[in-house]
């Protein structure tokens, strides 16, 4: 009898080919006065899994945009080679019937469709010249029971979590007759369980013949699923090593990456704690779907001047609903009671929260932390107009010299100043989130995911940013998915779960399995 980790090796063996080799030599691309890439050669291997690391600007995703033909041959200079053979994209069709598939960071699915015409896309099953719908839903079931994705074939796109989303468009790229598959951050959005589920899969694709170019911003990630790793810096490989080898150390990647050592990724701080500067009391953030439990419940929390309150959960815990209901950004009836400094806030707009002296940097930077439009200066001080226009008007040398100052400080890569954020990486443009209300700088700050989708690099100097924040008597209450990060750079840390508080530790005191035990609905005496 066949087990169903065998009829799974089946299923993808039918979509999969030999293992071929992929080189690229001499690639130079040029945006306008940005030389993005460099000489850049590279040899990766058949078969294997190869992680090509970089801060973000170093050119990774420019590269891997000429490998998938998204950017077309003539649009860079050197040469791409499939099994020795010289290749030449005119576009992303010429790539994917040449099995290289590209699953960006950000999402492509089709919101309004099925599952199941999702997987399917440009590929439907006919009869009669008509799409056979019967034989649709069968193939795809048969794939989503393969990858392990918990969905229903007819289920809609924009009613799965993200996380779900991920899954299906990585499910529909390795359904494909892939040889060659691109990784973007792939597991950004997901959760740990999500995450082996697609690392299992990318190892059976590693023993079927298929290589996998990974990229990822996560180290850890790097020595469980990865043979090789490629560092670039500033549009240059600059170093290339054997995963396996002891040498291979995050310390060492770390250190190619941003061309010095860093010594210690978390900045020590030494603040002086004050008084309470915000109060969630008995909050309840209802589910916008009548019959579902509310996302948050009679949940009560506070953060003094000077506090980094760190609040951790799983997904579907609640934190996210949290932060956007304190800062009046939920689109349901919110109960409880937001007080900043003594002052309750009105739960009616975002606006009525900047006036009262708080601030939130949003995990969703494309839909509501970014005027996508808008010039980098423009989106910088969005928020910070009131302090550069004492007489009620724009002090215009002073803005500039404020943006000036940010684009420094986060060493955001960029024609100019005015250059539209629309056309940043997704890296950069969370460097111009952050930026933007570090140069607001509210009372109280709400940073949900600050270091999503950045480097090494900036994660530090966002930390150190952090640490400024707070020795000037503000308050901040950082909601991540990183616990390593929420253990490191807060002085308590909250654990939820169910959208209720399940414990809290001190500084110094919490551990990660005891945070994701208490998260996960365990109890201290369990």
């Amino acid at each position: 009898m066949t087990s169903p980790h065998e009829a799974a090796e089946h299923s993808l063996g039918e979509v999969v080919g030999l293992g071929e080799s992929l080189e690229v030599q001499g690639i130079d691309k040029w945006f306008s006065a940005t030389h993005a890439l460099r000489q850049v050669s590279l040899k990766v291997a058949p078969g294997t899994v190869h992680a090509i690391v970089g801060e973000n600007g170093a050119g990774k995703s420019t590269l891997m945009r000429i490998l998938a033909g998204v950017t077309p041959a003539g649009d860079y200079d050197g040469t791409v080679l499939i099994d020795g053979r010289p290749i030449a994209f005119k576009g992303i069709v010429d790539a994917e019937r040449a099995g290289v598939f590209l699953v960006p960071q950000e999402l492509t699915t089709v919101p309004g469709i099925t599952v199941a015409e999702n997987l399917m896309l440009n590929r439907e099953p006919g009869r009669f010249g008509l799409i056979d719908y019967k034989a649709m839903f069968v193939t795809a079931a048969k794939w989503i029971r393969t990858f392990r994705i918990d969905v229903e074939p007819t289920m809609l796109m924009q009613s799965l979590s993200v996380p779900q989303q991920q899954l299906v468009t990585i499910a529909r790229a390795m359904t494909r007759g892939v040889k060659f598959l691109i990784l973007d951050e792939p597991t950004a959005t997901l959760a740990e369980s999500e995450t082996e589920v697609l690392f299992s899969r990318v190892r059976d694709f590693r023993r079927l013949g298929v290589t996998t170019l990974y990229i990822s911003h996560r180290l850890s990630e790097i020595r469980q699923i990865a043979d090789r790793v490629t560092v670039m810096r500033d549009g240059r490989v600059v170093d290339d090593l054997d995963v396996r080898d002891a040498a291979t150390t995050p310390r060492r990647i770390v250190r190619s990456m941003v061309g010095r050592d860093i010594a210690e990724l978390y900045p020590k701080r030494d603040v002086e704690i004050g008084g309470v500067a915000l109060e969630l009391k008995n909050f309840t953030v209802p589910n916008l779907i009548a019959e579902r439990r509310p996302y948050v419940t009679d949940l009560s929390l506070t953060v003094r001047s000077g506090e980094i309150v760190g609040l951790f959960g799983v997904v579907g815990s609640g934190t996210a609903q949290l932060a956007r209901a304190a800062f009046g950004a939920w689109p349901g009836r919110v109960s409880g009671e937001v007080v900043v400094k003594g002052k309750p806030v009105s739960l009616s707009s975002p606006g009525k929260a900047i006036a009262a002296g708080m601030g939130y940097l949003t995990g969703d930077r494309k839909t509501s932390g970014l005027v996508l439009g808008r010039s980098i200066a423009e989106n910088i001080t969005l928020v910070a107009l009131k302090q550069l226009s004492p007489h009620q008007v724009i002090d215009q040398r002073a803005e500039v010299g404020m943006v000036k100052d940010y684009v420094e400080r986060f060493r955001i890569k960029a024609t100019s100043i005015d250059q539209p954020v629309a056309e940043l990486s997704g890296g950069t443009q969370q460097k111009v989130v952050a930026a933007k209300w570090m140069a607001a700088a509210p009372d109280v700050l709400i940073l949900e995911e600050p270091t999503f989708g950045v480097d090494v690099g900036t994660k530090v100097e966002i930390y150190s940013l952090m640490g400024e924040i707070v020795a000037e008597g503000r308050a901040l209450l950082l909601i991540s998915s990183d616990l390593q990060e929420v253990i490191a750079m807060s002085d308590r840390v909250l654990a939820v779960h169910d959208g209720r508080l399940a414990d809290s530790w001190d500084r110094g005191s919490a551990t990660e399995e005891a945070v994701m035990h208490a998260a996960t609905g365990g109890r201290r005496d369990e």
